[in-house]
């Protein structure tokens, strides 16, 4: 009678752990899908190649930006934000706004811009928490 009584037991943490599997499946399915469909709507011209941008309208130059580019935007976001200054004065004198729309206004032909090299570097940004995604918009 025990032996039956165990058996039970190991059955139904069997099922318990099945449905567990199931279900994270199911889930992993439906997020991979997610982001899958969303690389299907974008053009693949746009996604494999980048356009060659005119380093005069950047704030700074390109190597610099790749290594810096959060440190710029928490700079930009803190005296935006907290001092109310939004204009950026580059080195060689040209003006910017402290805009997210300022870095998208030469890379938005790229809607996964951002999303590949963070993805690339794994890391995931706050930006998103509050600014609404370039994946997000149509």
């Amino acid at each position: 009678m025990q032996w039956q009584v165990l058996r039970m037991e190991v059955m139904m943490k069997s099922r318990k752990l099945l449905w567990i599997v199931a279900g994270t499946a199911i889930i992993l399915f439906a997020l991979l899908n997610v982001f899958r469909k969303g690389e299907a709507e974008t053009p693949r011209a746009a996604v494999a190649g980048s356009v060659a941008i005119d380093s005069a309208k950047c704030i700074a130059s390109a190597a610099f930006m790749r290594a810096n580019h959060m440190q710029v935007l928490y700079e930009w976001r803190n005296s935006s934000v907290r001092t109310g200054n939004r204009v950026h004065i580059a080195s060689n004198g040209s003006k910017f706004e402290k805009s997210l729309n300022t870095c998208l206004g030469c890379h938005s032909n790229n809607r996964l811009f951002c999303f590949n090299c963070h993805s690339y570097a794994n890391v995931k940004p706050k930006c998103w928490n509050c600014h609404l995604s370039p994946m997000e918009t149509p």
